[in-house]
């Protein structure tokens, strides 16, 4: 079968003292093997410095612009994102999405493990 939803009808749902808003595209649909999620962020808003244990993650942006920083081993770079650009991080890479305007991206991580992110410190 399938599942379907709507933007509109998904709650959004507010990260204790961090930004971005969250809207679980996941909870409403239910896939197996994947992670999905919305990202809405007002212009300057950071999400926090993590990786991941085991999902890669790609991230669409649906609207706006947002630098990505991205960092393995000694290596770091920063990536701009504009609407409808596509990108895809390991889960080792250590990440961090700010909004150079108001953004929102879609967020798909896979496998689909709950509670997989790792913040730094």
């Amino acid at each position: 079968m399938y599942s379907l939803a709507t933007r509109s009808e998904i709650e959004p749902h507010e990260l204790e003292d961090e930004a971005p808003t969250l809207l679980p595209v996941g909870v409403e649909l239910r896939p197996d093997e994947m992670r999905p999620s919305i990202w809405e962020y007002e212009k300057g808003e950071e999400n926090a410095y993590h990786r991941q244990r085991e999902q890669e993650e790609l991230y669409v942006v649906l609207e706006g612009t947002v630098d990505v920083t991205i960092e393995r081993e000694d290596d770091r770079d920063v990536v701009e994102l504009r609407q409808h650009d596509c990108l895809v991080v390991p889960p080792e890479s250590w990440r961090q999405l700010r909004a150079v305007e108001d953004s929102t991206v879609l967020v798909v991580g896979s496998p689909n493990v709950k509670d997989d992110g790792i913040l730094e410190g």
